[in-house]
């Protein structure tokens, strides 16, 4: 084969991503965040964490609502039938159940959120979501977008947890970054005019707490005076008209949010708890007669150990867009390439 040819097989053999094809949508309904290089939060920040946060220089897609029953029992079948631990896996406020055989989803709750999410499953899941969703490969489940043989704690001479800090490079699906979530719920790039970009204190495009109430009365589960599991079957997407400024939804209610970044550091290798984003549904972490303990706001939020899946813990998918213009470049070089063999035969 001469030089030529190997080139353009080469190009041809690309794969999808750096042909200019975002990774599948699995359902996910991604949202694209532009705006890149927006302006960090600067507004009221009494816990002095979020101040300067928040800017991003790319683009990134992050998935409108958090992971549902129908897509958690997908995921759990293909765990259990790629050999993966009984039992490892697993939440507890969702509407499936397993029949036996495998785990199903009570017809009429396709939509539940998920709570009991530990941040080490929700790396798990992004593993799954990176290697195509097998269903016959425990490899696909233990790297991909995070290594979890780094999951691991050290007792001694610290208390820590090892597990790797940001996603790996080249991931297709991750665990949002802290200023990837705060500014896709909270920052709106035409707050102040068309191009003039600016944060709001909450996540419904407003400095307004959103009102809690059962759907069609109120304007979050988050709140809401009910038992957390009766909470949790309130399906996502039930509050349509409550909207960060991209169009997520359920950004309060459903399930509190994991995101990559680490809280407690009490040195470099001291790493205790991982930040989780907006209130769940129910009462269980709101209290609105003080709004330090809204985690609605953009400066308030919560942690946890990432092996613990608290009832209220949940996951929003963040994915990868492909370099811009790739496809461009590949349309381009392979007409060059037809160009100059005609010219030379």
């Amino acid at each position: 084969m001469n030089r030529q040819a190997a080139s353009l097989v080469a190009l041809v053999a690309l794969p999808a991503a750096a042909q200019g094809h975002p990774p599948p949508d699995y359902g996910f309904n991604f949202i694209t965040i532009g705006d890149t290089g927006n302006g960090a939060y600067d507004r009221e920040d009494l816990r002095g964490f979020t101040v300067g946060r928040g800017s991003v220089d790319y683009e990134y897609r992050i998935a409108q609502t958090e992971v549902t029953s129908v897509q958690f029992a997908e995921f759990l079948n293909a765990w259990d039938s790629s050999g993966g631990s009984p039992g490892a896996l697993g939440a507890f406020f969702w509407g499936g159940f397993h029949d036996g055989t495998q785990w199903t989803v009570v017809p009429g709750k396709e939509l539940n959120p998920i709570g009991g999410f530990s941040w080490r499953e929700a790396a798990v899941f992004t593993n799954w979501l990176h290697n195509g969703k097998p269903t016959n490969n425990l490899d696909g489940f233990l790297d991909g977008a995070y290594d979890t043989s780094t999951f691991t704690l050290t007792r001694d001479p610290v208390f820590a947890y090892n597990d790797q800090t940001t996603r790996s490079p080249g991931a297709k699906y991750w665990i949002p970054s802290f200023d990837e979530w705060i500014k896709a719920a909270h920052y709106d790039p035409n707050k102040d005019g068309h191009g003039d970009g600016g944060w709001w204190l909450y996540s419904d495009s407003s400095d307004t707490q959103p009102v809690p109430g059962m759907p069609g009365t109120g304007e979050t589960s988050a709140g809401v005076d009910i038992d957390l599991g009766d909470a949790f079957d309130i399906p996502l997407m039930s509050y349509p008209e409550t909207q960060s400024p991209w169009g997520l939804l359920d950004v309060s209610g459903g399930g509190t949010e994991w995101t990559e970044e680490w809280h407690a550091v009490n040195g470099p290798d001291e790493r205790t708890h991982r930040n989780w984003q907006g209130n769940a549904a129910g009462i269980r972490i709101w209290n609105p007669n003080n709004s330090l303990f809204s985690a609605d706001l953009a400066w308030s939020f919560g942690a946890d150990w990432p092996d613990l899946g608290f009832s209220y813990l949940s996951l929003r998918i963040a994915s990868a867009i492909p370099a811009p213009g790739t496809g461009v470049w590949l349309t381009c070089s392979l007409v060059f390439f037809v160009q100059r063999r005609r010219r030379y035969e």
